[in-house]
């Protein structure tokens, strides 16, 4: 459901309403994020401003509004910079060969099927174009499916369903989807669920799920009142979705065959993000 584009610093730089009105675009919440290639891109971004608007109100206020984004909105996925010394475009073009942006958006015509120029985007533009509700079926692809580049690139998962149990196939099916679109070692996936289960039983069942862990992974188990927990999130430090019937599959049968998954808003994100922080696990494995 999210979408990563190189954007060049050089098309957003020309006016305050324009850096505004690109910018505006970009955001998990919004299914499109701006690349962190290079790594130095919102020095790039300066130093382009800079050149059009020296010793201008223009240049301060762009800067100023690049400085308050987020990594939610200028995304860092770990990509090489590049070489220094060549043009963006050229880095960029060698960089999406390597590994593919959803498009590259240009200052300037290139004669590339996966360049866009940027007077010619618009939110309708087929490739630009980016989705921030989904109706799905309930298969464990699709459900980990939307979340797949937030898991990729975190390392913070918080599984929120009251229900969540890895003793039924329902749910450890996305269970171990995710556990292998994990990064690394040092992330950390986090279940919150509820109470209707006593604590012992349930830290039994997780126990038995310790075996699916990659190594240098670390699972915990939050637990609440069963008053306290309807909606079900897969929430990372980045960004959040929300799923209407929750986090397990319907591979088996007997359930709703669909799903709709919803972006969060950044907002509601951050506060969910922060609901689900208050409480110490009941239980960590490894």
């Amino acid at each position: 459901m999210i979408k990563e584009f190189a954007l060049d610093p050089d098309a957003i730089t020309s006016s305050y309403r324009e850096f505004c009105y690109f910018t505006e675009k970009f955001g998990v919440s919004q299914g499109r994020v701006i690349s962190a290639f290079p790594k130095k891109w919102r020095k790039l971004v300066c130093d382009s401003a800079l050149r059009e608007h020296k010793g201008k109100v223009e240049f301060s206020k762009i800067v100023e509004r690049l400085n308050k984004f987020g990594n939610d909105i200028v995304f860092d996925t770990g990509r090489p910079s590049g070489d220094g010394s060549q043009a963006w475009i050229d880095r960029a073009l060698m960089e999406h060969a390597r590994n593919p942006f959803a498009a590259i958006i240009s200052a300037t015509a290139v004669n590339h099927p996966d360049v866009l120029l940027k007077d010619e985007i618009d939110e309708e533009s087929p490739r630009f174009k980016a989705a921030r509700q989904c109706a799905i079926p309930r298969t464990a692809q699709a459900l980990i499916g939307c979340a797949e580049f937030l898991i990729r690139h975190s390392k913070t998962i918080k599984l929120v369903d009251p229900h969540f149990d890895p003793t039924k196939p329902r749910y450890q099916r996305p269970l171990e989807l995710i556990f292998s679109l994990l990064p690394g070692s040092k992330s950390i996936v986090e279940i919150h669920r509820s109470d209707e289960v006593a604590n012992d039983e349930l830290i039994r069942r997780f126990q038995q799920s310790v075996s699916m862990l990659p190594s240098g992974v670390r699972m915990q188990l939050h637990i609440y009142e069963k008053a306290q927990m309807h909606n079900r999130f897969i929430i990372t430090e980045s960004g959040g979705l929300i799923y209407g019937v929750g986090l397990s599959d319907n591979e088996d049968g007997g359930g709703a065959p669909d799903e709709e998954v919803t972006l969060m808003e950044t907002a509601v994100k951050n506060t969910r993000w922060n609901d689900y922080s208050k409480t110490s696990p009941v239980a960590i494995w490894p």
